[in-house]
């Protein structure tokens, strides 16, 4: 074998209207972990969607072990020994993790259609012993956490005896202890002699176990680097054409009157005794391990989940919600960590997701009225800088931080004055992240009160203006933005009384 188990060069993919990959270069060694970044909209997932054969490639030519090939479909991929694990898994939940492994691939008892389970059992325990993992091969996925299903997506590619895989964003809903795992899992496919094409917004973690790093933005191949041999700050300026003055563009206001204060707030199994408040001029962070319960604490806020204990004061009055409806109505939004699924219809238009949550405020004599909708809707477009062809264009087809603005857009037409933002720059690209930052520092100087949920600290430490811990569902401490560090807020969340990090 060459010096190369993959060549992609000058590959070109173009849809209507639109070149979503021009001149795309890509190559892999074997036992390599070569790292794909870019903005969301640079062209990565294109890219590997034509390796994976899901999509066919306009111009240029692949090599896979220095022979061209010409991929037809994601099995004639899997034939030429790639796999592709996506961000979203493809697994079948209510089968065995055997079953997922081996789909439409059972080995079956010699002149008979049955299976052979026992040989199957054996063969899966195997596949995971080779990666060193201990999964119970019987055990339906949908029993798996997060970090097992990624587990069995990886030995379903070792059973194809891949030689390269691709790994999309496989961090994004892991727990720090996970990621750990997940690397080194990483670094023993690495020892086997696998080639590993690792797509992440995440950039510490290309200089983890990164090798190489290419770039690609607006569709282009920028650059490939030695990861040695570059920083976080030339990554980042390589993906944006520019360079970010700030990561966190943190304005300071005045802190102004209390709009929302939560006392005693309950619910059994998930959180106890919660109080907090927010102040006009203020970003509140809440963070804390995953389990924690700031999710939670977010829905019983909106009323999507009910409390069993506690009150809720909007500006000096008590106020019932047990309703995301009454939420809204008292002038409550809730940005979820999940937009795809809880914050947008994908299949519906931007105009129709941005005035979903207010439509009524649109109906006359029982009818929507068509035009103002438009002009709203292509009001916020060109208000939040949502690069989209047209206002009916589907969600679906949106990046992730356009579909996040078009979250934004429609909390902001119900003139919400408290939002509650629960992980806003989860898979979203450093670009899009300043935006996104330097929205909510425009909703803050004009009086919205934000509490954001984040798992970043970087994050957390960069926007907020106090930091609410959480511990096993109940906040262990407040920091100030200029007492706050990494270790604190990690100490108050392992269970580590305030007076201790003092």
């Amino acid at each position: 074998m060459g010096e190369f188990v993959l060549e992609m060069r000058d590959v070109t993919k173009r849809f209507p209207g639109v070149v979503a990959v021009k001149n795309g270069n890509l190559d892999l060694r074997p036992g390599e972990v070569h790292c794909l970044v870019g903005e969301n909209g640079a062209g990565k997932s294109t890219l590997m969607k034509i390796l994976a054969g899901a999509q066919p490639l306009d111009a240029g030519t692949i090599k896979i072990a220095e022979e061209d090939v010409h991929i037809t479909s994601p099995h004639h991929a899997q034939q030429l020994g790639i796999s592709m694990i996506y961000q979203e898994f493809n697994l079948s939940p209510y089968l065995s993790v055997a079953e997922n492994i081996f789909l439409g691939r059972e080995p079956r008892i010699p002149k008979t259609p049955f299976i052979n389970w026992k040989k199957m059992y054996a063969d899966a325990r195997e596949i995971l012993g080779r990666i060193r993992v201990n999964l119970d091969v019987r055990k339906p996925v949908n029993e798996c956490s997060v970090a097992q299903q990624q587990m069995v997506e990886i030995a379903k590619a070792i059973s194809f005896n891949s030689k390269i895989i691709v790994m999309d964003e496989p961090s994004a809903t892991l727990t720090d202890h996970e990621l750990e795992a997940l690397f080194e899992l990483i670094k023993t496919l690495k020892r086997q002699g696998i080639g590993m094409i690792y797509i992440s917004h995440r950039l510490e973690e290309i200089f983890t176990i990164g090798n190489r790093v290419t770039v690609m933005r607006d569709g282009e191949y920028i650059a490939t680097k030695q990861v040695c041999d570059v920083t976080r700050e030339d990554i980042i300026r390589m993906m944006v054409g520019r360079d970010l003055t700030q990561e966190f563009p943190k304005e300071i206001f005045p802190r102004g009157k209390e709009r929302l204060r939560v006392d005693g707030l309950s619910r059994k199994g998930a959180f106890n005794n919660v109080s907090l408040s927010l102040h006009e001029g203020e970003i509140v962070g809440l963070t804390g391990l995953v389990g924690a319960g700031r999710t939670e604490v977010a829905r019983a806020i909106f009323g999507a989940d009910a409390i069993d204990a506690g009150t809720i004061t909007l500006d000096g009055k008590a106020i019932t919600v047990k309703s995301p409806q009454d939420a809204i109505r008292q002038g409550i939004g809730l940005l979820t960590e999940d937009r795809k699924h809880q914050g947008l219809i994908l299949g519906m238009s931007v105009r129709e997701n941005t005035t979903l949550a207010n439509l009524r405020s649109l109906v006359k004599f029982l009818f929507v009225n068509r035009a103002k909708e438009r002009q709203i809707t292509s009001e916020f477009v060109k208000e939040l800088q949502i690069k989209t062809p047209h206002i009916e264009q589907t969600a679906q087809n949106l990046s992730g931080g356009n579909q996040q603005k078009v979250v934004l857009a429609k909390w902001l037409f119900t003139e919400s004055k408290i939002l509650i933002f629960d992980e806003p720059t989860r898979g979203i690209d450093v670009g899009a992240k300043v935006e996104i930052y330097k929205l909510m520092n425009e909703l803050v100087r004009k009086g919205v009160c934000i509490l954001m949920i984040s798992s970043e600290l970087p994050e957390v430490l960069g926007m907020c203006d106090r930091i609410l811990v959480m511990h096993e569902g109940h906040i262990a401490g407040e920091l100030s933005r200029e007492d706050a560090t990494q270790e604190r807020v990690m100490q108050l969340a392992t269970g580590q009384r305030l007076a201790d990090v003092a």
